[in-house]
């Protein structure tokens, strides 16, 4: 799970939130008091900034970082504002303890963990100063080590060169994100990683010459053990595999920092792996458990060394099996599968029995903390949550779907995850199960039909009228359609907040911290989908987009951006409006933008070119030609082998597909031959970065795993390649569309939406459609299994957003995406703008799929 998600899970039990809507209940007194004369401040998601009224601060520079405890969080604020105040430093520190403990979290980012407060000297002498003086008032003050920063000293102070005042520039992926400025006055990203990092012009005061020193004399010279490779980082430490410095057997090294990786408790990293220490010697001589070998400090870290268990994680297990990620897979295969899930459970079961006969809750069972061997056996590892049934110690972390309810206790915590693992070895969608309880009951039923399962092991589930009902909806064919779609847009309605200025629709984290009108995460988006699929659009919402745009940052791009918001509202009958908004953008200097459809140039060009046809202005058509030359300037390969560019994203939204499919629209309005060979040039840029499967599918290989989907999948090229196809026909090309829709058809997708899901596969499928029964069967069976992920809400059909944690309204990641695809194949309504040359961007009526 991405564990970004879990700050943003805090604030509602349904939605995905603002972490300050739950963090700001109980702020931190100085929240709250009055500056001092001179002194102006503000408060900003979740930070508080002071600054005197006249003080110009610089663009960059040497930053000082405060961390802290929760203990002496408010002892070192009350000292460190004092001084700042007393001194004329600007700074800004977290609002409340709440997000003082998640900053620490296990899981919050490792890069910016720990910073509790900031601080910006003015000049080398002010940063000396302040470090001294601090320094000495902070003496004996702990807090959590800052990974990316350089720590002063023995105490809480730590440093940085990066950015004072806030800048923009476009990273790699064409994101817009905070910069810092190059001698040579170029913006680069100010990129915040988990390791210390000097630009290599940046000025380093004498101050911090010994500081360096230190920092370059610490190492791991002493340590009696050679890592090998690292398996698993978390804010809390890493786990890593290696070997006795004399040699000897593999062994595994769990690392865990002080005062970082704090649970639900406070608990920090080192205090669970003392924990799991004892445990871990309590069940010594057990099969299912590693061998605890040693433990020890280095520097400040504490390590316990592990006996290394050969074999994978469950959930890897699970992956290079489980039969319904393939297309069509035969029962025989099926069966097979489930024999040899039954043979794991068993085995999980009989290692579970004899760790409670040692008295010890495992606390914490879930397929990551499972590691099944050659022989299928299975042990048990990361005992830190366990603890003993005589004294009970609740967990305060767990995984979604198998943590226990609070009213269990003792091994019955364990009996629960058990239950749970059982269900998700045939249907893996447990998280559904923490949003909506009486999901399990529906999945189980699912799991039992489709792998045959003996009465015993899943029993019958209790029915439920209302989701029987909704699931009806989901039929796929056209008579549902009109049914369905209005069930979706009450939903969508419900859930509006026209009452807040930070958002409209709940939808991904993304739209507080990337853009929270656009179309891909915000108004704009769920508007405009709502609009084309023929729906109610509340007037009351639409005035709320008008009302937002002149109060928040105009910013360029598509799909993550001010261009997509003119867009939707001129589809949406404000064109004055649209056109407005289109003005202010045409001011921003084209140099700096990406070369992603989501937020860079393709998306741009594509607004201007949408902008020309509708007004019949030429200069914008000329501007999106001069968009055109600046995107193939930008898309010049970079290893002349024609071999695939590391590190590169791909797919619709952020690789060179987007542009394909950019020059392929501008193609179509002046018939220029070179701009097709544009759009092949780059097409073929994104297929390098596929690879064909065992299973005889073609998918994007992103380094760690294959993508079928919308956005940075194989779906999203060749959505792109079969429309390119239309003008130049290529049989090796269409080889590859061919086996991208192989990989759009597997019966299990783990997720609903339109940018990384089923629905994304729907809307491929229909662009793809021959006209065949057989085809037009898979399209059915998606919307017919889009009922795994259906939520109620409020009575209506509703849908989860990425991760599965909360539900979704927006466009890439919830319900009003999944209406767009549903619509493309139940109504030929647009699936996305620009996607499709044929279809007017207007509601359609007409039926397309009718039941067999």
């Amino acid at each position: 799970m991405d564990m970004r998600y879990e700050a943003y899970s805090y604030a509602d039990k349904l939605f995905y939130d603002s972490p300050v809507r739950w963090a700001t209940v109980e702020e931190f007194a100085a929240a709250g008091e009055p500056l001092p004369d001179g002194w102006v401040g503000r408060a900003r998601d979740v930070w508080v900034g002071r600054q005197p009224a006249d003080l110009d601060l610089p663009e960059q520079g040497w930053k000082i970082h405060v961390s802290a405890c929760l203990d002496n969080a408010e002892h070192i604020l009350s000292v460190v504002s004092a001084y700042c105040f007393g001194n004329r430093m600007a700074f800004k520190f977290l609002r409340s303890p709440a997000l003082v403990q998640t900053q620490n979290a296990k899981y919050a980012s490792r890069g910016s963990s720990g910073k509790f407060m900031t601080l910006y000297p003015v000049g080398d002498d002010a940063l000396e100063r302040c470090l001294h003086d601090l320094g000495a008032a902070l003496t004996g003050q702990q807090g959590p080590y800052i990974l990316s920063d350089l720590r002063w000293r023995e105490g809480p102070l730590h440093l940085r060169y990066g950015g004072f005042t806030e800048q923009f520039c476009r990273s790699e992926t064409g994101e817009l994100v905070l910069a810092f400025r190059e001698p040579s006055g170029r913006l680069r990203p100010d990129v915040r990683r988990a390791v210390f990092e000097v630009p290599d012009w940046a000025p380093v005061p004498a101050v911090l010459a010994q500081a360096l020193a230190d920092q370059s004399r610490a190492s791991m010279a002493d340590f009696p053990y050679t890592v090998e490779r690292a398996l698993h980082f978390s804010n809390g430490g890493g786990i890593y595999v290696g070997r006795p410095v004399g040699g000897g057997d593999h062994v595994v090294l769990k690392e865990a920092r002080p005062h970082a990786g704090l649970d639900q408790r406070g608990d920090d990293a080192v205090l669970r792996l003392g924990r799991e220490r004892d445990i871990l010697d309590r069940l010594a001589g057990l099969s299912a458990v590693p061998a605890a070998l040693d433990y020890l400090t280095a520097w400040e870290h504490h390590f316990l060394v592990q006996e290394y268990v050969q074999g994978e994680p469950l959930n890897r297990w699970f992956g290079q099996r489980y039969p319904l990620v393939h297309p069509d897979p035969d029962e025989e295969t099926v069966i097979r599968y489930r024999e040899e899930a039954q043979a794991v459970l068993a085995s999980i079961e009989e290692g579970l029995r004899a760790i409670h006969e040692r008295g010890v809750v495992f606390g914490d069972l879930h397929p990551r903390n499972l590691i099944v061997g050659p022989d299928g056996r299975v042990t048990f590892i990361d005992f830190e949550l366990a603890s003993l049934a005589a004294e009970f110690v609740r967990p305060a972390l767990g995984a979604a779907g198998f943590a226990a309810p609070p009213e269990l206790e003792g091994f019955a915590v364990d009996a629960y995850a058990l239950d749970a693992l059982r269900l998700w070895i045939y249907m893996p969608l447990m998280q559904l199960t923490s949003l909506d309880p009486g999901k399990r009951a529906e999945l189980t039923s699912a799991a039992a039909g489709r792998f045959q399962l003996p009465s015993p092991h899943l029993p019958d589930p209790p029915g439920d009228p209302e989701r029987a009902g909704l699931t009806a909806l989901l039929r796929g064919d056209s008579a549902m359609w009109p049914a369905l779609r209005d069930s979706m847009t009450a939903a969508i309605h419900a859930s509006a907040t026209p009452e807040r200025t930070d958002r409209l629709f709940p939808g991904d984290p993304a739209q507080f911290t990337h853009d929270g009108l656009g179309l891909a995460y915000g108004a704009a988006g769920v508007l405009w989908a709502l609009h084309s699929t023929g729906a109610e659009v509340d007037p009351d919402h639409l005035q709320w987009l008008l009302d937002a745009v002149p109060r928040e940052p105009c910013r360029p791009g598509l799909f993550i951006g001010s261009h997509g918001v003119a867009y939707a509202l001129d589809r949406l009958g404000h064109a004055p409006q649209a056109q407005r908004l289109l003005d202010r953008l045409l001011q921003d200097p084209p140099d700096g933008h990406g070369t992603d459809l989501a937020g860079g140039l393709p998306g741009i060009g594509l607004t201007l070119l949408h902008f020309a046809g509708t007004t019949g202005d030429s200069l914008l058509h000329s501007a999106a030609l001069d968009t055109a030359e600046r995107l193939a300037a930008r898309l010049k390969p970079a290893d002349a082998s024609g071999d695939p560019t590391p590190g590169r994203r791909t797919g619709l939204m952020y690789g060179t597909t987007g542009a394909a499919l950019f020059f392929l629209r501008l193609y179509e309005s002046t018939a220029d031959t070179g701009l097709l060979d544009l759009a092949e040039q780059a097409l073929e840029q994104d297929l390098a970065h596929c690879v064909l499967t065992d299973d005889g599918t073609l998918q994007v290989d992103d380094g760690t795993r294959v993508l079928p989907y919308l956005e940075s999948g194989s779906a999203g090229i060749a959505a792109v390649l079969h429309d390119f196809l239309r003008h130049r026909p290529d049989p090796e090309l269409r080889q590859h569309v061919e086996r991208i829709r192989l990989a759009a058809e597997p019966e299990f997708i783990v997720q609903p939406g339109l940018f990384n899901g089923r629905a994304g596969l729907i809307s491929l499928l229909h662009t793809l459609q021959d006209g065949t029964e057989v085809h037009g069967q898979v399209i059915r069976r998606h919307i017919r299994r889009l009922a795994w992920h259906l939520i109620p809400y409020q009575g209506h059909v509703a849908f989860p957003g990425e991760q599965l944690l909360r539900l979704s309204m927006d466009l890439a990641t919830g319900s009003a995406g999944i209406l767009l695809a549903l619509g493309s194949a139940l109504a030929d309504t647009p699936a996305l703008p620009f996607l499709t040359a044929e279809r007017a961007d207007k509601p359609a009526s007409a039926p397309v799929l009718q039941a067999p």
